[in-house]
């Protein structure tokens, strides 16, 4: 067996403030040479290819969305066609959306040690399968948005401590702004131009307030926009919103209950590929991380992958 390898984040907010978790960490590992700390992307994928060569079993992620994002893009770069070996989530950031959706509850050091006790006592792990999204050809998560998506996590990190509390608080703040026309959601709602082809077939409007995309079903904060990825290996769920600000508020209810929109100026469909040609250079988010694009993105279907849920 190849063992455990865990990648801790050592600039996520939550572990800058137990600066003794690493330690903790180690210790129910037993094994600190297979616990990194990889300080940038370089640092990330010498640890992809440490794990590789040692053929590891199950990597362990202690970040948030993110740590997770990141992590994972530079081990699907290392791996190539190579399958991934199984995922621990940590639940060890601000965000831990993709944990969540999948059930995974408790802090880090449990379940480290619950991974490494049914490890080593040869108990069969409870699993869950997802495709990773491939953005953009280098960029591997769960989650793409843009639009008011990204717009709205980005206000949600300027916030001095962000918290769920702190989300619902500006979710209503939001809201609020959407009814009168106020200057929040000005910011939040900048147009985008963009002609949004899945497998080919082209949607047709060019004017949206949003794009996003997605292979797990929650999107953060309990909302489950993307209901039917769970269901569908090897397609993206994709979504385009053609609408003003309150046909989404309209909507709300039912991405919080995982249901199909009904409103026709909101495209929801499943894809291999989407591809999006905008007017102007597109910046988005991966599971909460930011970034700059070009005029053109691709979106795929990536490999698939097993999380450890209990």
């Amino acid at each position: 067996m190849g063992g455990i390898g865990v990648v801790t984040n050592p600039h996520s907010r939550r572990n800058r403030r137990q600066p003794h978790l690493v330690e903790r960490l180690a210790y129910i590992l037993g094994d600190r040479d297979r616990l990194a700390q990889p300080r940038d992307r370089a640092g990330m994928e010498d640890v992809a290819r440490r794990f590789m060569e040692r053929d590891i079993d199950v990597l362990c992620i202690n970040g948030g969305d993110g740590t997770g994002h990141v992590v994972l893009s530079a081990f699907a770069a290392v791996y190539g066609q190579r399958p991934l070996p199984m995922l621990a989530l940590l639940r060890g950031g601000t965000m831990n959306t993709v944990a969540h959706g999948l059930g995974i509850k408790g802090k880090p050091s449990e379940l480290l040690d619950r991974v490494v006790s049914k490890y080593h006592e040869g108990k069969p792990f409870q699993l869950a399968e997802r495709n990773l999204l491939c953005v953009d050809g280098r960029h591997y998560g769960f989650m793409f948005g843009n639009g008011f998506i990204s717009n709205f996590l980005a206000l949600y990190y300027e916030a001095r401590d962000p918290s769920p509390a702190s989300a619902m608080a500006l979710l209503g703040r939001s809201l609020s702004s959407a009814m009168v026309g106020g200057s929040l959601v000005k910011r939040l709602l900048r147009p985008l131009e963009a002609q949004v082809s899945l497998d080919g077939e082209t949607w047709p409007a060019v004017d949206y307030i949003a794009l996003a995309a997605g292979t797990v079903d929650d999107l953060g904060f309990g909302f489950r926009p993307f209901w039917a990825a769970p269901d569908n290996p090897g397609k993206v769920h994709c979504l385009g919103f053609n609408c003003p600000p309150g046909a989404v508020v309209a909507e709300l209810y039912r991405f919080y209950r995982g249901l199909p929109t009904k409103n026709p100026a909101i495209f929801d469909q499943l894809a291999h590929e989407m591809r999006i040609e905008a007017n102007c250079p597109l910046d988005y988010m991966v599971d909460g991380d930011f970034h700059h694009g070009g005029q053109v993105l691709v979106l795929r279907a990536g490999p698939r992958v097993r999380f450890i849920v209990s």
